[in-house]
C-alpha cells in the first residue's frame, strides 16, 4: 500500500505548487514564513481576517494564505508532497488516512500534551475523523450534520400537522401521503441523492453499515442497507418524491428553495441558503425521522493538518492551535462558515429562523463519515451503483450485492 501511495505522490507535476492567490507579504528578516492552503473561495475572506489576527498576536510569524480550487486541490497536494514543496498547514478531510499512512502528516499528540489541550473539548465524531491508528493527525475545523427542513406555510395551507421531534419514518410517509392527496403542485419529500444528505444516514438507521469498526469490512449487502435503498425507491414509486431523472436535472435543495417541496433532507452546510432565500420564519428544522436503529446523522467535517516536512513545526503548531481555537472558531461561526467542532464556540453560530439546537443535537449523536486508505475509490463505486438503483436499472438487492463485492475487493486490496 505504501508503495502505491509513493507512486501517487511523485512525478514531474510535483513542481506545480498549490496556486496562491494572496499577495506576497513583506515581513522582518527574522520572521518565520508559513504557508496555509485552503480550497474554498467563499471562506477565503474570513480566513484572511483570521490570519491577520493571528499575525497581530504572533508578530514573528508571517502566514501566506493559498487558495487551490477543490477540483485541483488533491492533485496538486499529491504533486507538491512528492516534490517536498507542499504548504506547511493545509485543510484535510476524510482522505486523512491516505496521507497519515504514508508518513506525510505530522502527528500532533506531543504538541497537544505539551499545551494541555484535551480533545474532549471538540465534538467526538469530528475529533475521531482526525485520528489514524490511535494518533491525532489533525485538529477539527467544523462539522456538518443532516436534518429535515420543512416549509411551515405549506403544511398550514393544506391542513397537515407539522413534523415533531420523535417522529418516525412511517409518520413522515403518512404526512407525505396527506400532502400528495391535497396538492399535485408540490413534492412532499425532497433530498439530494448523494451519500451524506441521504442514503448513508438511512443505511445506518436501518441497521446496515458502510464500514465496520475495523474499517476492513463493508455491510452494503446487509438487509438494513438494502432496506434503506428500497425505501428511497418506494418514495419515488409512490410519487412522494421526485424520481431520479428530476433530481438529476434539479437538486432537491433548489426545488425546496423554489417552494416546490414541503420537506427536505439537507445538510447544515446549506443553512445560509435558506437565509438568503428570504423565507423569514416560514422554514423550520426537525431531527430526521426515526428508523429501526435510530435517526443518527452522518457527520462530515474538515481539519487542519501539518506537513510532516514542515521546516518550522513549532510555528506551524501555533497556527493550527489558533485556527482550531476559540477566536478563529468564533469568527467563522459568526459568518455562518461552519458549525464549530469546538463545543465552546458553538454558541456563536446562529442561523436565522432555524433552531440551531436541532443541528447541535444531530452533531452530538451522529457518526463520522466512513473512510479508509482507498476511500475515494470505493466512494465512486457506491455512487455509481446508487445511481443505477435510483434510475431503476438495478433493484436495491442487485445493486447492493454488487456494491458489497466491489467495495470489499477494494478494502481487501488495502490490506495487501
Amino acid at each position: 500500500m505504501k508503495k502505491m501511495l509513493t507512486a501517487i505522490l511523485s512525478g514531474a507535476a510535483a513542481l506545480s505548487l498549490f496556486a496562491c492567490t494572496a499577495p506576497e507579504k513583506v515581513g522582518s528578516a527574522s520572521s518565520v514564513k508559513l504557508t496555509f492552503c485552503i480550497w474554498d473561495e467563499v471562506q477565503q475572506p474570513v480566513f484572511e481576517r483570521i490570519i491577520e489576527k493571528f499575525e497581530e498576536e504572533n508578530p514573528d510569524i508571517d502566514v501566506e494564505l493559498q487558495l487551490t480550487p477543490w477540483s485541483q486541490y488533491w492533485t496538486k497536494l499529491d504533486a507538491a508532497m512528492g516534490a517536498d514543496s507542499a504548504a506547511d498547514v493545509f485543510w484535510m478531510n476524510t482522505f486523512l488516512p491516505k496521507y497519515a499512512s504514508a508518513g506525510l502528516l505530522e502527528a500532533l499528540d506531543g504538541y497537544l500534551e505539551k499545551d494541555g489541550i484535551a480533545m474532549d473539548a471538540y465534538v467526538a465524531s469530528s475529533a475521531g475523523m482526525c485520528r489514524y491508528e490511535g494518533r491525532q493527525y489533525g485538529m477539527p475545523k467544523g462539522l456538518d450534520t443532516v436534518q429535515l427542513f420543512y416549509n411551515k406555510e405549506i403544511f398550514r395551507e393544506y391542513g397537515v400537522e407539522e413534523p415533531k421531534p420523535g417522529w418516525t419514518w412511517e409518520d413522515m410517509v403518512k404526512k407525505a401521503e396527506e400532502l400528495k392527496a391535497k396538492s399535485s403542485e408540490i413534492y412532499p419529500i425532497l433530498m439530494e441523492l448523494d451519500p451524506q444528505p441521504s442514503y448513508f444516514n438511512f443505511i445506518v438507521q436501518s441497521g446496515g453499515y458502510i464500514l465496520d469498526e475495523s474499517g476492513k469490512k463493508t455491510g452494503l449487502g446487509e438487509p438494513g442497507s438494502i432496506e434503506a435503498y428500497r425505501d428511497i425507491v418506494e418514495l419515488m414509486d409512490q410519487g412522494l418524491m421526485p424520481d431520479a431523472r428530476v433530481l438529476s436535472d434539479t437538486k432537491g435543495t433548489d426545488l425546496f428553495l423554489s417552494k416546490k417541496g414541503a420537506m427536505l433532507f439537507m445538510g447544515s452546510w446549506k443553512c445560509s441558503l435558506l437565509d438568503q432565500a428570504g423565507f423569514g420564519d416560514q422554514i423550520a428544522a426537525v431531527p430526521m425521522p426515526l428508523r429501526e436503529k435510530g435517526n443518527q446523522s452522518v457527520i462530515g467535517g474538515l481539519s487542519y493538518a501539518m506537513n510532516a516536512n514542515c521546516k518550522d513545526k513549532e510555528a506551524a503548531w501555533k497556527l493550527i492551535r489558533y485556527l482550531s481555537g476559540e477566536e478563529a472558531n468564533r469568527m467563522q461561526a459568526e459568518e455562518k462558515i461552519d458549525i464549530p467542532a469546538l463545543k465552546s464556540a458553538q454558541q456563536y453560530y446562529r442561523a436565522e429562523h432555524i433552531d440551531t439546537a436541532v443541528l447541535f443535537e444531530a452533531a452530538n449523536s451522529g457518526f463520522p463519515y466512513p473512510t479508509s486508505l482507498l476511500a475515494a475509490d470505493w466512494n465512486q463505486v457506491i455512487s455509481d451503483y446508487s445511481g443505477k438503483i435510483f434510475a431503476k436499472e438495478l433493484s436495491p438487492e442487485e445493486g447492493c450485492r454488487a456494491m458489497q463485492k466491489e467495495v470489499q475487493d477494494i478494502l481487501d486490496k488495502e490490506q495487501t
